[in-house]
């Protein structure tokens, strides 16, 4: 999935899309090296993380609510320093950069 994402960021990163969009590229280039911690193993990217478990929301059909207190429980199983968001919320963010519903 990895180099799905690299691929997905290269295409997002044609000069019309860096110009017209600059700060949200910023934040997707930034949130696709990321770590989720410090010290973790390099496959767990914030934004591969995040696209992981919103697939799984969508797969499953998880409501809202639920999957912002999945979030929140595995938040808390990490060390106190991860960039997992708390939120569907915050995670939705992250995505939006991709050009994914807000």
């Amino acid at each position: 999935m990895g180099d799905r994402l690299e691929n997905m960021i290269c295409d997002l990163g044609q000069e019309s899309f860096q110009q017209a969009h600059v700060p949200m590229y910023d934040t997707l280039q930034t949130d696709s090296k990321k770590l989720l911690y410090l010290g973790c193993n390099n496959l767990l990217i914030l934004l591969l993380v995040v696209l992981s478990l919103v697939n799984l929301k969508a797969r499953y059909e998880w409501s809202d609510k639920s999957f912002t207190s999945v979030l929140q429980v595995v938040h808390n199983m990490l060390p106190e320093e991860n960039s997992l968001p708390k939120s569907y919320y915050q995670a939705k963010k992250i995505l939006c950069s991709m050009g994914m519903e807000y």
